[in-house]
């Protein structure tokens, strides 16, 4: 079975990366991951664990996709039983004879761990913006696999009733009878494949232009029951040869244990690499009406306002004024209107009279006034920011306008 579901996320991802994914995601979730049972005379609580997933969001329109790849997670469970309950089981000792075993656990605790991978298929609804709102529902094929069983108990007491002698044995060490304190064992179990209810909500941000950071809850709940069908072991495996030499064998393993399902439930990290935005389907070319593709053209009106210089009044300044920033406001509204277009940001500073400024609050202002576009939306790739290595005056007859000299020029290149 396996094999199966490695095969088929083999071909997922063929055919994943042959149409061209809208979003490659790397995902890390965390909280508390383990298995529940309604387990007589005793409790499951599940224990802190994480996973660690590659996801793929194919954009159906400009708010919904589908989200989907492999997920390989740690699960951890702990089982305990009631003190002073009898656990009994029919075995058979080293002449021969048949007995009944019984095994009476105190301080009896199971932690029980496990790997799983998954294979999810989400439904993604998402609001529009550099802030998006998201939701995901769905299931996920789940293949567990590496069980390991670590069992301690304070206190076992083994004993034996042979009903063909109406015996009881309960002081033999030597023969398997009698008390053992502070016991540790361990042991393995199995789990079958199954499928899962799984869901999800948060936020996500803009990074950088193609990378997006989501984060937000989780949750998963097993519709199948994990447990393998052949368990039908006694709690504990008799040894003839001493007490000492008592086997291990897990509730999971048990006859009368119940159905075991999957409950996850945390935080969720992901990374998304690559535009989710949707490409309009292209239109088809006609001898009647051939395609067009033409681009609007700046008006004198914006690119006058485009290159109204953004003075820094104050010597040395090189933080954005107050007074300035509605221009540089009006001038990334116009860059939004034209994203085709292209600026170049220069930098000055003044060095006349009694002023003179460091050639390198030119190239700060610059920087400045192209970091204030970049965070109005503005892709930076759009800017080619320069500064001058000498003093430019723009009045140089008048030392009183020695002040406009501090200045960033915006250009249509």
């Amino acid at each position: 079975m396996f094999r199966k579901i490695v095969g088929i996320a083999l071909c997922l991802t063929a055919i994943i990366t042959r149409s061209g994914a809208q979003e490659l995601g790397i995902e890390l979730n965390g909280g508390l991951q383990g298995t529940r049972s309604r387990l007589q005379n005793g409790q499951y609580k599940q224990l802190p664990g994480g996973s660690l997933g590659l996801s793929y969001i194919f954009s159906l329109n400009c708010r919904w996709g589908l989200r989907t790849g492999i997920i390989g997670g740690i699960y951890r469970t702990q089982a305990t039983l009631r003190d002073g309950v009898v656990f009994t089981s029919d075995q058979v000792d080293d002449a021969g004879s048949a007995f009944q075993y019984n095994v009476k656990t105190e301080g009896y605790k199971e932690i029980q761990r496990f790997f799983v991978a998954s294979i999810p298929l989400l439904l993604q609804y998402h609001t529009v913006g550099s802030r998006q709102w998201y939701f995901e529902a769905g299931g996920k094929v789940l293949v567990p696999f590496n069980t390991s069983i670590q069992v301690s108990a304070q206190q076992l007491t083994l004993s034996g009733y042979y009903p063909d002698f109406n015996l009881d044995v309960s002081n033999l060490p030597q023969h398997g009878f009698g008390a053992l304190n502070n016991w540790k064992g361990s042991t393995t179990s199995k789990l079958k494949p199954g499928v899962a209810l799984s869901a999800a909500t948060g936020l996500s941000f803009i990074l950088s232009p193609g990378t997006r950071l989501y984060t937000g809850l989780f949750g998963d709940f097993s519709i199948s029951d994990l447990k393998d069908k052949n368990g039908n072991m006694p709690l504990l495996t008799y040894s003839p040869t001493g007490i000492n030499g008592v086997k291990a064998n897990s509730v999971l393993n048990m006859q009368n244990g119940g159905q075991v399902t999957l409950l996850s439930f945390g935080l969720q990290v992901r990374i998304g690499f690559g535009s989710t935005k949707v490409k309009p389907a292209a239109q088809p070319k006609t001898k009647e009406e051939p395609q067009q593709h033409s681009k609007p053209i700046l008006s004198d009106e914006d690119a006058e306002v485009i290159r109204r210089p953004v003075i820094f009044g104050i010597f040395g300044e090189i933080s954005i004024p107050e007074m300035e920033k509605p221009q540089l406001n009006a001038v990334a509204n116009i860059l939004k209107q034209y994203p085709h277009i292209r600026i170049s940001i220069v930098g000055h500073f003044c060095n006349s009279g009694t002023e003179k400024e460091n050639i390198k609050v030119g190239a700060a202002r610059a920087k400045a006034v192209a970091h204030y576009l970049g965070g109005k939306g503005i892709d930076p790739s759009r800017m080619n920011i320069t500064s001058v290595s000498e003093s430019d005056p723009v009045q140089p007859s008048d030392p009183a306008a020695n002040y406009r000299n501090r200045r960033v020029v915006i250009t249509v290149e």
